[in-house]
């Protein structure tokens, strides 16, 4: 089992980024692109290492140094829980190369473990850049005994085990759930952005504190952080207390619920992906009128299908959209009025209303279905290319879908937003303007990345849309990048706001407008 566990994850590895391809490959542009992806990539991690190091030492200097370890272990926890639920679908089950892997002389539990190792990997990547920063400068401030490096270190590896398992165990959840219904796609995508939503709620509330709370702030983040994850007081234990039984419980903890799940979804696994892969069939068949449709409208109605019917595909692309609505809907009736009262008092009220527009357009950067639009084709890109319309016509249809995700629950998100905050007739229409520029801009970036950089030979969906696809990658980069840059000029430069936002918001649309004409003069076949 040890020697084909090994040569499965390999296999994973190599295909995850695309590895395998760039060393057999004599193209010098792959390489060339992937070199830079690569670097893109390290100067990311580099800055979020830099603002995690930033913010641990910030906190450090105001003495809640030893609230650190227990918030960092929280926070580590959270992204994972999410990040790993976004990616659960497709990864685990319901893979395309199911039939081919079964085939193989491996036994299941070697394929549930390589694919779980795979997802540990990259969650313990997040985690050792979160955590790895703020360990070192609690040793710094605090001088613990050398038990707790023991304590950190064990931290490091073993924080993203049981938020993996609880995402994982949600998503296989889901697909036994939804795959009794026939219409389980759309069945398992309300499941999975329910839990989702849930998730992020959870987040918002481990956050939230009173005003006789801030009177003890390490203490009172500490307390909020253990109360809702209940393995952060066995490792806050253990660092405080320097509680080795608290610390080998946590351990055991993690360790047992690992091979658990591995051994109860090993069972499953055939059954589960059989029942993915099963299609139900009406019994009422009917002749009727046959409907025709322009070829847009045609290409439209697929591309809205294909979303719908892909639940790694719409959640990863959506989810910067269903957040805005979320924290729009929350603004409204869950905002607390001394909050409200607070921020009036501070005299940033003014400052808010500026910027809300760039801070809309953050959650609209985020949402692009057109930048695994045509990598989605997959091996069935032959009926795309050979149909009978112009490459423009299936461009356009891409990016109408979605504009058709974005614009109605932006409008409907900046309704709500204008009822929580005041704002001016100008500050009103640019909240409107602004983010259906950038949501534009974000549908044809997409567009034109993915036409640039097309992954069709995937043998799941994941990765297509998240697996190494450099043009999501770059979609989602280039989105909050385009966005992060004004809002930071106008937290820079306050008294500017109001050139600075309309001057980069006309350059975006330029630049919209400039690889919109670069899309539509690009074929499918060069």
């Amino acid at each position: 089992m040890k020697g084909k566990y090994k040569y499965l994850l390999r296999m994973q590895l190599y295909n995850l980024f695309g590895i395998n391809r760039l060393i057999h490959s004599h193209n010098k542009q792959e390489k060339q692109r992937s070199a830079i992806v690569a670097t893109l990539g390290l100067v990311a991690i580099a800055v979020f290492a830099i603002y995690i190091t930033e913010f641990s030492n910030s906190m450090a200097q105001a003495g809640l140094s030893k609230a650190l370890p227990t918030l960092i272990v929280v926070a580590c926890s959270l992204a994972t829980l999410t990040l790993t639920f976004v990616k659960s679908t497709g990864v685990l089950i319901g893979i395309k190369d199911f039939d081919m892997v079964m085939s193989l002389p491996v036994n299941t539990i070697s394929i549930v473990t390589s694919r779980i190792t795979l997802l540990y990997l990259i969650n313990l990547i997040v985690g050792f850049i979160a955590m790895l920063p703020s360990s070192v400068i609690y040793i710094v401030y605090e001088h613990p005994p050398i038990s707790c490096y023991l304590f950190l270190v064990g931290a490091l590896f073993l924080t993203p085990i049981i938020p993996m398992i609880i995402s994982l165990s949600l998503g296989v959840l889901i697909i036994a759930v939804s795959s009794r219904s026939r219409h389980k796609n759309i069945f398992s995508l309300v499941l999975s952005t329910f839990v989702l939503l849930t998730i992020v709620f959870a987040s918002a509330r481990t956050q939230s504190m009173d005003a006789t709370q801030i009177t003890n702030l390490g203490a009172a983040m500490a307390e909020t952080a253990n109360k809702f994850y209940p393995p952060a007081i066995l490792l806050t234990n253990a660092l405080l207390n320097n509680d080795w039984a608290g610390f080998a419980i946590f351990a055991a903890v993690s360790m047992l619920s690992g091979i658990a799940f591995v051994t109860i979804v090993s069972h499953y696994y055939k059954a589960l992906n059989t029942a993915v892969f099963s299609h139900y069939a009406k019994k009422d068949y009917k002749l009727e009128t046959l409907k025709a449709s322009s070829p847009f409208m045609a290409l439209y109605k697929k591309e809205l299908c294909r979303l719908s019917s892909c639940t790694i595909y719409a959640l990863n692309s959506c989810i910067g959209i269903v957040l805005l609505f979320v924290m729009s809907v929350a603004a409204v009736f869950f905002m607390p009025s001394a909050l409200r009262q607070q921020v009036e008092m501070m005299g940033i009220m003014s400052t808010i209303q500026n910027i809300m527009p760039i801070a809309l357009s953050i959650f609209v950067s985020m949402t692009s279905t057109t930048a695994a639009s045509l990598s989605l084709e997959g091996k069935s890109r032959w009926i795309m290319c050979s149909a009978p319309t112009q490459a423009r016509i299936i461009y356009n249809s891409k990016i109408a879908v979605n504009l058709t995700v974005i614009l109605p629950v932006l409008y409907v998100s900046g309704i709500f937003i204008r009822i929580a905050i005041p704002c001016s007739l100008l500050q009103t229409i640019l909240m409107f303007v602004i983010p259906t520029v950038y949501a534009f801009f974000i549908s044809v970036l997409g567009m034109y990345l993915n036409i640039k950089f097309p992954k069709y030979d995937w043998t799941s969906e994941y990765y297509a849309v998240k697996g190494g696809a450099i043009s999501v990658l770059a979609t989602i980069g280039g989105g909050i990048s385009s966005s992060f840059i004004p809002l930071y000029l106008c937290m820079m430069f306050p008294q500017y706001q109001m050139i600075i936002i309309p001057s980069i918001t006309c350059l975006i649309l330029l630049g919209t407008l400039a690889i919109y004409h670069k899309v539509c003069q690009t074929q499918l076949y060069v």
